[in-house]
Formats: structure tokens, C-alpha cells, sequence
């Protein structure tokens, strides 16, 4: 995860961070698609194992912005000013993604 948010940014320096254009581009659905297997992979580790209540919830509400950034067309320059509005959520979920799954793994090592 950490590689990933040096390479693809986090928060606002991400390229879905809604306060850049580059959320409708391709450069956003890369690290969409990066942010995606990090929950997945996360999912994986965690599975079947006690605890770990917190990264499960956030990596299972990545996977769901991901599938619907993909969904409704966010990477492709939407023009309809209510697709537009409907990829803010997705968008920003996935900008703080990899930052939100290191204080999952966190809060689980914790026991939370």
C-alpha cells in the first residue's frame, strides 16, 4: 500500500481527489483499479482470521467505489453533469483508499 499511494498519491495529491480534473480520466481509473486489488488483497489476508472488523468494512466499501467509478463511466469524461455529481463519492473514496486500508491494518493490529 504504501508503494502504491508513492506512486499513485493519496488524498489530495491522489488523481481522483475531487478537486482535480484528472479524476475523469485514465490516470484516475489506474489508481482505482491499483486502490481495488490493494482491498481485494487486503480481503484475502483477512479472511477466515478474528478481527481485522475495520479493514474488512473498508476494503468491502473500496471494492463497492471502485466497481462503481467503473460503473458509471468516471474515467471516460462523463458529460452529464448528474454522472458527473455521482462520481464524486467513488472518486474520493479511492483518493484516500490505500491511507484508509493502513489505518484498517492498524486498528486490526490493535485489536479494533
Amino acid at each position: 500500500m504504501n508503494a502504491h499511494e508513492e506512486i499513485f498519491g493519496s488524498g489530495s495529491n491522489s488523481e481522483c481527489s475531487t478537486s482535480r480534473a484528472s479524476m475523469f480520466t485514465s490516470a484516475c481509473a489506474a489508481t482505482a483499479e491499483v486502490v481495488g486489488r490493494d482491498a481485494d488483497q487486503a480481503l484475502r489476508t483477512v479472511s477466515g482470521k478474528p478481527g481485522f472488523a475495520t479493514l474488512r468494512s473498508v476494503a468491502k466499501r473500496l471494492r463497492q467505489a471502485v466497481d462503481r467509478y467503473d460503473a458509471l463511466g468516471c474515467a471516460h469524461d462523463p458529460r452529464g453533469s448528474s454522472v458527473r455529481h455521482r462520481c464524486l463519492d467513488p472518486a474520493a473514496q479511492i483518493a484516500q483508499g490505500d491511507a484508509d486500508l493502513r489505518d484498517g491494518v492498524n486498528m486490526g493490529l490493535a485489536g479494533r
